[in-house]
Formats: structure tokens, C-alpha cells, sequence
């Protein structure tokens, strides 16, 4: 594409993509937003209650006052479709080739229609991952889809007052335009980072749904240090705790070995993004208390942490929940205890041992 994928052909994209898809696709989607474990910000809760009651929503989902709600939606429409086409990616699903893109998405063609799969692509496409531009290629340039022709298709725009001769503007409204601009450019990095977000809230919400029958029941799962009854006792350490913190929290909370997501704060600020202070991760429990747990995070293959001595590799990184080789850190955090915490995975005897 000539002068490069800019965010606004990202965003154009994902709304052409779900213009296409039909209302029951659509109604079935917007219910499963209704779930209490599918958390979202305010602005975009209100307008998927809106979306719930509307009696044609497929109908008026691009409209400005839905907006904040659409990659939301994309991200559970697109759900299982990129949950199975990562399965069938296998070791390539971080940065798959074209032909293998392509050859994956013809297996799960049988399981999904061309529609869904066109906003699975554009829902990808809108994210920061390394295979965005390639999903933005092929959702654009392989007819099947539909969106070939998506930069000329005309989509719902905010309405716009007619302009007013030059010679009638203030000086105080030139200004208060230039802020307007400001905010306006604001908002549309907002929901770039909205929109990348919710394909991993998504599928974070649905891993918690599928564990929670593993760890409805304390035996129902063994986890180090508890043993099932049938089979012999696993030798595992105890968490190495200061007497402080055993004060505090305790080395049998059910929550121990279990991979949460927790937010870490970054070790310094970023001169680029000093609002950012920090972000979420995938944490080990070390203990608990009812109200807060005491985690170590866990950091990607690459990062400074990884190439600290001290940190620790997972040698069983995707029986845990990890999405990629995982180090841990040596450092204890104090996090709020989540309400009703489900964790994505357990870390393996093995792993766990390795810690102390």
C-alpha cells in the first residue's frame, strides 16, 4: 500500500469489516458482552447496553455514538475464529508467512464463514502484533472477503455543521478549533489503543471461563504442594516469604502456583508516554490474603528481565498460560486481590520448585 497503513485505514477497515455482519451474528456477539466477567470501560459499557436493546443493531453499529464499542465487538466476533486459526498456525502463529496465513485460513474456512473471518483479519489488523500489516494485506487484496474495495465504501460519519465565511470567525473560535483538533486526535489514539486491547481482553475473559470447572473445587486440579488423594504426594518447596510478609498472606491461599494477570508498574517512566506508568502481565501467586496477593511477574524471551541472571525460565511456559517463553522475576509485588479470580494456568512442580 503506498505510503504505508496509517491508523485511520485501520480503523476505515474494521468498520467496513463489521458493516458486513449480519443481525442474529450480531445479537449473538452483543450477548455474550453481557457477561459480568467481560469488563469494560464505562463509555463503552453504555453504548453495548445500547447496542443490546437496539432491534436491528447490525444496523447502526458504526454510528458515532456506538463507536467506542465496535472493537469490542469485532474482538468477540472474531474470537474463535482466531482462536482456531492460531491452533492451526501452531509455532508459526506470531509471524506467520503469507502462504501460511493463507493455507490456515483455508482450513478454518470450513468452520467460518468469509464474513467473520474478514473481521477477524481487520480486528488483528487494528492491533500492534507482528502480523497486523500482513492481515490487513490479505483482508484487503483476497476477494472472498469483501473488502477489496474497502477505501472507497462510504461509512457512517459524525455529522458536520456547515462552515462559516472566513470573515465571520473570531479569533476565540480559531482557538477553540485547534483545541478541538487536539482532543480530537487524542481520541482517535485512545481507541487505536482500545481496539488493541480487546482481542486480548476477549480471549483473557474466555480462558477464565474454561478454567473455572478446573478450579471450582480445590481437588478437583492438583497444584503443587496439594496432592491428590489417589496418587503419591508431590514434592514441592515452600515459597521462601519474609517474616513480614507472612504476616500478611498465606502459602496455602488456593490461588498459589496460579498464573493472574496483575498490573506492574514499569521500573522508570518512559519520556515519550509518561502517563504510562505501567501494564498488565501474567503473574505467579506466591501467597495470599482476602484482600491483596503477592505475585512475581512474568516477562517475554528478549526483555531485560530475561537476560537477568536472577529471573527465572519456565521450562512448561504454555501448560501455565504463557503465550510465549516466559521468565520470572525475582521480585515479590503486592497487587489487589482480583474478585473473583480464575487463573489462565498452573505453573508444573517442576517450575514451581525452580523458583526457590
Amino acid at each position: 500500500m503506498e505510503g504505508g497503513i496509517t491508523d485511520s485505514d485501520r480503523i476505515k477497515l474494521l468498520r467496513v469489516a463489521v458493516a458486513r455482519v449480519g443481525r442474529d451474528e450480531m445479537k449473538a456477539a452483543l450477548a455474550r458482552t453481557s457477561d459480568p466477567s467481560f469488563s469494560t470501560p464505562k463509555a463503552v459499557g453504555n453504548a453495548l447496553n445500547a447496542l443490546r436493546k437496539h432491534r436491528d443493531p447490525a444496523s447502526v453499529v458504526d454510528k458515532p455514538q456506538y463507536r467506542a464499542a465496535l472493537p469490542y465487538v469485532a474482538a468477540v466476533i472474531a474470537d474463535e475464529c482466531l482462536t482456531r486459526t492460531i491452533e492451526v498456525l501452531g509455532d508459526h502463529s506470531d509471524d506467520p508467512t503469507r502462504a501460511q496465513l493463507l493455507e490456515a485460513l483455508t482450513e478454518t474456512g470450513s468452520t467460518f464463514s468469509d464474513v467473520t473471518t474478514a473481521v477477524m483479519l481487520a480486528s488483528v489488523a487494528g492491533g500492534d502484533m507482528p502480523s497486523s500489516d500482513l492481515c490487513f494485506d490479505i483482508a484487503t487484496t483476497e476477494a472472498r472477503y469483501g473488502l477489496t474495495d474497502w477505501s472507497t465504501r462510504v461509512v457512517a460519519e459524525t455529522p458536520k455543521t456547515p462552515s462559516r465565511p472566513a470573515g465571520d470567525v473570531t479569533p476565540e473560535q480559531r482557538e477553540a478549533r485547534r483545541l478541538k483538533k487536539q482532543r480530537d486526535a487524542e481520541e482517535r489514539r485512545k481507541k487505536m489503543e482500545v481496539a488493541r486491547k480487546a482481542g486480548e481482553q476477549v480471549r483473557r475473559v474466555k480462558r477464565q471461563q474454561r478454567s473455572s470447572a478446573s478450579v471450582s473445587s480445590p481437588s478437583d486440579e492438583p497444584r503443587p504442594g496439594t496432592p491428590s488423594s489417589d496418587a503419591a504426594p508431590r514434592l514441592t518447596r515452600r515459597a521462601a516469604l519474609t517474616p513480614a510478609q507472612e504476616e500478611e498472606f498465606d502459602r496455602n491461599d488456593p490461588l498459589v502456583a496460579g498464573v493472574v494477570f496483575a498490573w506492574v508498574p514499569f521500573d522508570s517512566v518512559d519520556p515519550s508516554q509518561p502517563d504510562l506508568d505501567g501494564k498488565s502481565r501474567r503473574c505467579v501467586v506466591v501467597a495470599g490474603s482476602p484482600t491483596h496477593l503477592l505475585v512475581r511477574a512474568g516477562y517475554s524471551d528478549g526483555g531485560a528481565r530475561s537476560r537477568d541472571w536472577k529471573s527465572v525460565p519456565l521450562r512448561h511456559w504454555k501448560q501455565a498460560g504463557f503465550d510465549q517463553p516466559t521468565w520470572i522475576d525475582i521480585e515479590f509485588i503486592r497487587v489487589p486481590r482480583p474478585p473473583d479470580a480464575l487463573p489462565v494456568g498452573w505453573l508444573s512442580p517442576e517450575d514451581w520448585n525452580a523458583l526457590w
